[in-house]
């Protein structure tokens, strides 16, 4: 929850280098929905209950069926720019690193 608040807090700053948020999972619709809502969230919670886009994107536990929690940054061309796939218990990318990476994109 800390890194979607996070990023509701930090919308702004995306905003301001033309940049979008999205978080996917593989929880259904309408429970993606509830969370967003409970968390206040200004950008979307997308699901990925069939996991297509987390096999495609190379982060599926499959054994959990769950995406290890990641990163990406792609372009208006659809080009992945940046990965970052966590280790488990990995510290979190902080939100001020993300947005220099999409600066390197402008």
């Amino acid at each position: 929850m800390k890194e979607l608040s996070s990023s509701r807090d930090d919308y702004p700053k995306f905003e301001a280098v033309n940049a979008e948020i999205v978080g996917i999972s593989s929880n259904v619709r309408f429970s993606q929905q509830a969370f967003a809502d409970f968390l206040k969230l200004n950008y979307p919670l997308l699901s990925d209950s069939n996991l297509q886009a987390m096999t495609a994107y190379g982060v599926l536990n499959a054994e959990r069926r769950l995406a290890q929690r990641s990163y990406f940054i792609i372009d208006k061309q659809g080009v992945v720019r940046y990965k970052k796939v966590l280790a488990p218990k990995e510290a979190l990318v902080p939100n001020e690193v993300l947005i220099e990476e999409v600066k390197k994109l402008n």
